[in-house]
């Protein structure tokens, strides 16, 4: 009987390596579209794929027919299986197979023979995997699995390429006074976030935060003094909100902003609140004899309203401001 198997226990660790690829939602990449390929015409299957797992959905990288869809939720996907096995997974006939009684989807498949690979990066994190299926059953215990379990290692050693060159790149995008994201970073960013969002029709939240009074610490105390609060402030951003999809960037100078994905109205409030407090905890000296606060404005969005997300986070900032600064607001987009 079919049950969605539990995350394994370096899930933290997974999610981790998979956001630090680069991959999730991006466009095509020839170098795994050959490999599905080559896997289809090796097993004469009618369609091979090569998925990422992330917390919620399975996203291909690379298809070589749509009679698999493009994202499946992670809890009706069979490939999951493998990121909590590390093992290679064959069924014959996935119509009749007693461990898939009951799955949501199988009735509906045109398919019925499925065969996997786990796509493992170090230290033995299953990020996704590589599959062929067919439409007649075919024998499991004779399946040769050689051949997709070498095509999966190079799948997985491309990974590991992309990311050696993105944490060089990386250093190219950070911004050296506070560790975060830049601004051409938060762009690249910002546009994952929306096209994952528009492909999951699901909410995009967005928060933008801005020091209060912050010119005051430049001329009183000078720049140097200015650089330490932007630095302070980068560490509390660094260290809130601790989901691997967030985005904390420097949008530009004392302005910063948080990329929420998957993320509602309720759970922008929550984080919103959550970095409001952070950051009066993080008690900053001000000239004026008090304390460093900043003000925050926050907006969610869904499909068509995507475009508006960043004005109305703007404009929730700016109402804290008029609000007395040392808030947090959100906007309704649209």
């Amino acid at each position: 009987m079919w049950s969605p198997p539990a995350a394994p226990a370096n899930e933290a660790d997974r999610l981790a390596v998979l956001a630090t690829c680069g991959l999730m939602d991006s466009p095509p990449d020839e170098r795994f579209d050959r490999l599905t390929r080559l896997a289809r015409r090796l097993y004469g299957a009618d369609v091979a794929f090569l998925g990422l797992i992330d917390a919620t959905h399975q996203w291909q990288k690379s298809r070589t027919s749509d009679l698999v869809p493009a994202s499946v939720p992670r809890r009706d996907t069979v490939c999951n299986v493998m990121v909590n096995s590390g093992e290679p997974l064959v069924i014959g006939d996935m119509a009749c197979d007693p461990r898939l009684a009951g799955h949501p989807a199988v009735a509906h498949l045109p398919l019925r023979f499925y065969a996997g690979a786990p796509l493992m990066v170090a230290p033995e994190l299953v990020i996704g995997s590589l599959c062929v299926m067919g439409r007649e059953a075919r024998d499991q215990e004779t399946f040769d699995f050689g051949p997709l379990l070498d095509l999966a290692a190079v799948a997985a050693d491309e990974v590991e390429l992309l990311r050696l060159n993105l944490d060089l790149a990386r250093k190219s995008q950070v911004d050296d006074l506070t560790g975060l994201l830049n601004r051409r970073s938060f762009d690249e960013a910002m546009e994952r976030a929306v096209r994952r969002a528009q492909r999951l029709a699901g909410p995009l939240s967005l928060l933008v935060i801005d020091v209060d009074h912050f010119k005051v610490v430049n001329d009183l105390w000078g720049h140097q003094a200015g650089d330490a609060v932007l630095a302070a402030i980068g560490g509390v951003l660094a260290r809130q909100p601790a989901r691997a999809q967030d985005t904390a960037a420097r949008y530009g100078g004392e302005e910063f902003a948080v990329i929420l994905p998957d993320t509602d109205e309720a759970g922008c409030d929550a984080v919103g609140a959550a970095l409001l407090a952070a950051l009066r905890a993080e008690n900053i000296p001000h000239p004026s004899g008090g304390r460093v606060t900043a003000s925050i404005g926050g907006a969610t969005a869904r499909g068509e309203n995507l475009d508006d997300l960043f004005a109305a986070a703007d404009a929730a900032l700016y109402a804290a401001k008029d609000g007395g600064r040392d808030l947090y607001c959100r906007s309704v987009v649209g």
